[in-house]
């Protein structure tokens, strides 16, 4: 039913997404997309609310009952496009590479269709279009919990879709149990030391060295001391520090990032790190600063609410066309700010196959992806079927 039905709002669906696609916006900064966002919801006639700057929450259904939270979010990364498509990004250094265009407008089309069912529905269905997944101003997600929408809403289950250009093929839906997405933890290592001549270093004392001492032992910690059964991914990626080939500097600063799919494996490498670097700057007459501000946790779907969603979608839309392969329980090291709500209500993320007909397949955050706009009412089906099963079953 959902998917006969996403197909006949195909031609309003494209023209959502290419407008949105056209003119990206940043973290919170969408004032754009959110106009788009406000003016489909009201000519629907379903009822909405900002939360925060410019996350905006919408419910669909009038009677008390369980409730299904559906999140799209809808921020573009800071990045030029390359794609030649006739929509591409007007805005230089801005572009949709991660199919947020994608989920904000499939979530509309979701949305349309269960409207169209409101009548049916024994509970609400919570629409969250969420801004800064990204993290360009933090992260949005976070964000919005930290506003209230859990407490305020409070949904029983929650659902998200993610594109997927070369993975999962188009008019595919891809769902995972377990562990999905990694955690993200940036940090930030300074080190101070005592500045001087290149020729004379023995009465300098150099950050660089120490730094460099540091660097390779975060390294043996993922390889030695956490269980190598848990996947764990630390990388060092920005290194800086000096002016001159001849000048010992004072100071010495790099950054990194810490994936781990297991909170206690994650803690205890973020705390081996600190006694580690601190040990070794003490050893080289360095004062540390290590900063860890706090990052995004790993996403769980929930495996019975996931093996559930997987039964219902074959049983509907998988009669209709859509391809629903057995489930799959790869992880990505990706990390994914969904996790905020995962990781307090049983939430399911699944994959909408998207695979470009190009010679040349890009993958997600690349200059010349193209999403294959044949995949998106495969998607917006798979939204509003999740929701439509949940509510009346």
């Amino acid at each position: 039913m959902m998917y006969k039905e996403a197909k006949e709002m195909n031609e309003q669906l494209l023209a959502w997404r290419r407008q949105i696609h056209h003119h990206p916006e940043l973290g919170c900064r969408l004032p754009q997309t959110t106009a788009l966002v406000e003016k489909a919801l009201d000519d629907m006639g379903i009822s909405w609310e900002k939360i925060g700057p410019c996350a905006i929450v919408g419910v669909i259904g009038k009677k008390e009952g369980k409730k299904i939270l559906l999140r799209a979010d809808m921020d573009a990364l800071p990045m030029g496009e390359e794609t030649g498509l006739p929509f591409a990004s007007e805005c230089d250094g801005v572009m949709h590479s991660c199919g947020h265009d994608c989920h904000t407008s499939m979530l509309l089309t979701a949305a349309a269709l269960l409207k169209k069912h409101e009548e049916e529905l024994q509970g609400q269905v919570i629409l969250m279009f969420q801004p800064d997944e990204e993290g360009t101003d933090g992260t949005g997600a976070r964000m919005m919990v930290e506003n209230g929408l859990l407490d305020k809403y409070k949904p029983d289950v929650a659902v998200m879709a993610h594109m997927a250009s070369d993975i999962v093929k188009t008019n595919q839906i891809m769902l995972k149990s377990g562990p999905c997405s990694a955690s993200s933890d940036r940090f930030v290592v300074h080190l101070h030391g005592k500045g001087g001549h290149g020729a004379r270093p023995h009465q300098s004392i150099n950050p660089i060295t120490c730094a460099i001492k540091i660097a390779e032992a975060f390294g043996d910690i993922g390889r030695y001391e956490v269980d190598v059964q848990e996947p764990t991914a630390l990388s060092i990626c920005t290194f800086h520090s000096g002016t001159a080939s001849n000048i010992i500097p004072e100071d010495c600063e790099f950054t990194g990032t810490l994936r781990t799919f297991n909170d206690e494996a994650r803690q205890f490498t973020l705390d081996r790190m600190q006694q580690v670097a601190q040990s070794i700057a003490d050893a080289y007459r360095c004062q540390l600063t290590f900063d860890r501000p706090r990052g995004i946790p790993p996403l769980i779907n929930d495996p019975e609410f996931s093996q559930q969603l997987h039964t219902w979608l074959q049983e509907t839309i998988g009669q209709e066309g859509v391809d629903i392969p057995p489930m799959s329980y790869a992880k990505s090291m990706g990390s994914e700010d969904f996790s905020f709500i995962s990781s307090r209500v049983p939430s399911c993320s699944f994959s909408v196959g998207s695979t470009s007909h190009q010679e040349q397949v890009y993958p997600l955050h690349h200059p010349k992806i193209i999403f294959d706009e044949d995949g998106l009412a495969a998607g917006a089906a798979a939204y509003a079927q999740a929701a439509y099963s949940y509510l009346t079953k």
